[in-house]
Formats: C-alpha cells, structure tokens, sequence
C-alpha cells in the first residue's frame, strides 16, 4: 500500500495527465495533524475570481465517463438511478483495481468513515430522539443492494470480474456481508463527495426567471469530481466555488486568498445532525443551521389528547399542501416564533382550533390561518407539542452540557467516546432549539393569558380573515 504522501503525488500525476490545469498558488497538503486528511492550500496571493484548478468534463468519475457504460445499455442503467448507477460504476472500477482508469483518484479517498452508517446500534442510540437516525436507512440501502445491485453485477459478471474463471461465482459473492459494507462504503463516498453534475447543454425547460425545472434539477447525474472534492468544507469560511462550463468546471476564489490560508468549499445550510451523517464529523460553525423535526405523528397524539384531532379537516388541509409527515422548527437569530415555527405547523395547529362555522367559512373561500397569528389557544397547543417532543430525548440539556464538556477538557479520546461526543453535540443543539421554542411560546401564554381573547380579523363581508402558509422548503 502507498504511503499517505506517495499516493497524493500519484493522484497529482493522474489529474495532470487527465488535462486538470492547476495553478502554480495552490497545492494538496496533509492535513491530518488538524483532523482533516488532505486539504487544499494557498501558498501565494490569490485574487477574487481567480482560477484555481479547471477538471475537463471528462475527468469527472461519472456514468457516463466509465467503461461499463459502453457495455451495458443505457436503458439497463437508467432503471438503477443516479444514485445506484454510480455505486455501480464505482464498484466496477473499484474491483478493476490498478488496471481502473480511476486507481490514483480511489488511492486518496478514504476507505474509513464516521458516517453514521457505520455507527454501531450502541452509537446510534445516543443520538436519543434526533430524528436523523431514521434518515440511516442501512436497511433499505441493503435491500436496495441485494435487489437492484447484485443482480445487474451477476447479469454482467464477465464484465465485472472479467477473465475470471469464477467470474459467475464472485459474483454471487456480493450478497456476503463485506460486499455489502463495500457498497455502502461506495454509496458513503457519492453522500460525502459527488457533485450533482450539471449538464453542458442548456435545461429544455427553464422558467422566465432563468431556473431549470424541478424535474430536471431531480434528475440531475452525479459525478465524483477529483480535486474539488479535496476541499474542506467551512460554513463561515468559505472562499471557492466550482462553476460549470461547457467543456470543463472550474473551482474559482469567490473572495481573496491570502498564502497559508486554506481554500474551503460549502455544503450549504446543512444542520449538524446531516453533516454528521453525510460526511462523519462536526463543525460548531454549522448550528447555526440546525433543525429539529416534529412528526406528524407527535402533532396526531397531542391533537387527539387534546380532543381536537378531526380527520374530516385534513383532505382540505392537504389540499392546500399543509400537511406533511413532519414539520421543522429551525434556528432564528434573535430567536422567534414566526421565523423558526414551520408556518404549516402554525396552520395546522389554528385550523384543528377553529369552531366548525369558521372552518367551513374559510374552506368555501379557500382561506387558511395567518401563520404569523398565532392564537393563545394556537401557541398553548404547540407548547405542548414541544413539551412533549422535548420528553422524548432521555437525557436533560444540562446533563448533556455538562458530559460534553468533560469530554472536551480530557485527553485524547478513542473513536467510540468521539463519536458519542459528536451525538451528544447534537443532541444538545436539537434541546436548545426546543428549549428556545418551548420558553418562546410560554411567554406568549402568559402575555395573552389575562388579556380578552383575540378577535380574528374580519374582511369587508365580516368573514375571518385568512392567507397563504408562505410555505419554506424544510431542510
């Protein structure tokens, strides 16, 4: 096996004789004393704008770029998906090894992850009631692997293992549980590291705003793109981009670089409980995107308890896309109700309230609660809707501050104690954005709870005054 350094010299002379042009300003330094494997460093000035490293389309570890694509008909393929085809792909170059025109690129990718597939069910407890544990799905991933995967590699097994004698029989192989982790290990690598590859012909479908239509955004392939995805990732700190051109993309400075800085992408808004299961660590700069989910579930129960549920609503609220399978409550700085509440959840909460007369009015006129009014019997319903998805983490706030930080102040610790430190952590941020609603909501109780009750706005023919949800994407 190459050293940590020959095999990033090896990866260097393979990006050069794909045609990769990078400027003489940067370089790909070991950065493992920092925890950050390898990273892209400025060793001169570099201006806004200037171009840092230009990958030909044909560079890109893709579908389209791998041999396999010209042996399997590209209907066969399109049945897999992107995501599944490119696991595919990457398992054939991967099993091809040093004859795969990709070995030097698979040379400098990790072959250890934190993501929290790999996370034992130990591990994966301590995330307690952060709703990212359901979003794991190792074993639908499995199933996935067994039924789409496994079959098209034993389809195509000459292809695969090509002349081995026991081509038929390696792979029947696939289905053992180390194959399986390979193609988990593969599927982490494209969660982790691929770009969704934006085509070098226009959209055929693009709005008068210029944006490409959400089917095709959905249908978008991806791409491993050696080089970029070197980049550490840095909220706050973000200085490059990659921009996609015809023939090429370039990764581009968005600001100046000074020499000895390091060159960061971003991943975007990504809470911290989806960093740590995309890309296996945590970074404090990314709170201040967390979110914390209530389940449609947890809003039934409390409904119902409260007397209120009635399914009879729910066809026109889902109608007017109010209903969903859970709502997020995000972070506002300073915190505030209308801007961290899911407005849907408001809606919902305020129409279950409604007498019947005043639901039946607003369902004639297509009318919906005002999301940013919410009633005092709107805010006491989502403060025990809170409350009770507060209770489901099994541990306190404090408790949980004051473990971190023992942790923080000790020696070095082992991967195990890293990894329920990080659940911790995000157990934690999920708590105080709980705790922010829930004291948010209490005062809002307590400002109103004397006061007469609040009357409705009416419009000109004396009907109760409703609007649009303004509905916001959930992260």
């Amino acid at each position: 096996m190459a050293s940590f350094e020959d095999a990033s010299e090896a990866f260097l002379a393979w990006l050069r004789n794909k045609g990769v042009e990078i400027s003489p300003k940067i370089k790909l330094e070991d950065l493992r004393p920092k925890n950050a494997g390898r990273g892209v460093v400025a060793v001169q000035h570099i201006a806004e704008h200037e171009l840092l490293f230009r990958i030909p389309r044909s560079a890109i570890l893709s579908v389209e770029n791998s041999l396999l694509s010209s042996e399997i008909p590209a209907a066969t393929l399109n049945t897999l998906g992107p995501w599944l085809s490119l696991i595919l792909v990457m398992l054939y170059e991967y099993l091809n090894g040093n004859a795969s025109n990709w070995s030097a690129y698979f040379g400098v990718l990790p072959t250890q992850f934190d993501t929290l597939m790999f996370w034992t069910e130990d591990e994966l407890a301590e995330l307690q009631a952060s709703s990212v544990v359901d979003k794991v799905g190792k074993e639908s991933a499995d199933e996935m692997f067994l039924e789409q995967l496994v079959p098209m590699i034993q389809e195509f097994s000459e292809l695969f293992f090509a002349g081995d004698a026991r081509a038929k029989q390696k792979a029947e192989e696939m289905r053992s549980p180390a194959n399986l982790e390979l193609m988990h290990k593969m599927g982490s690598l494209i969660m982790a590291y691929a770009f969704d590859i934006e085509s070098s012909a226009p959209p055929k479908n693009i709005d008068e705003d210029g944006y490409a239509s959400e089917e095709e955004d959905e249908a978008l392939p991806k791409g491993m793109v050696p080089l970029a995805d070197m980049l550490n990732a840095d909220a706050d700190r973000c200085n490059a981009r990659l921009f996609y051109e015809n023939q090429y993309l370039e990764m581009k400075a968005l600001k100046p670089i000074k020499a000895g800085e390091e060159v960061f992408n971003d991943y975007g808004p990504l809470p911290r409980s989806d960093l740590l299961r995309r890309h296996g660590y945590l970074t404090d700069n990314y709170a201040q995107y967390d979110v914390v989910e209530i389940s449609m579930d947890l809003v039934t129960d409390v409904a119902t308890t409260a007397g209120i549920w009635d399914e009879s609503r729910l066809e026109y609220l889902q109608d007017q896309e109010v209903v969903d399978s859970g709502y997020d409550i995000t972070i506002s700085e300073p915190f505030t109700l209308q801007e961290s509440l899911s407005p849907e959840l408001v809606v919902l909460v305020e129409s279950l309230l409604l007498l019947a007369e005043e639901f039946d009015r607003l369902k004639r006129k297509s009318k919906l609660p005002k999301p940013e009014k919410i009633t005092s019997k709107g805010a006491a319903l989502l403060h025990s809707i809170i409350k009770t998805r507060l209770s489901q983490y099994a541990t306190s706030l404090e408790d949980d501050v004051q473990s971190l930080e023992a942790v923080s102040a000790g020696a070095s610790v082992t991967s195990k104690e890293r990894r329920i430190a990080m659940a911790k952590a995000v157990r934690i941020g999920e708590k105080k954005l709980l705790r922010q609603a829930e004291e948010a909501l209490a005062e809002l109780i307590a400002r109103e709870g004397g006061a007469p009750k609040r009357q409705r706005e009416v419009d000109e023919e004396g009907d109760v005054e409703m609007g649009g949800t303004g509905k916001k994407h959930r992260a």
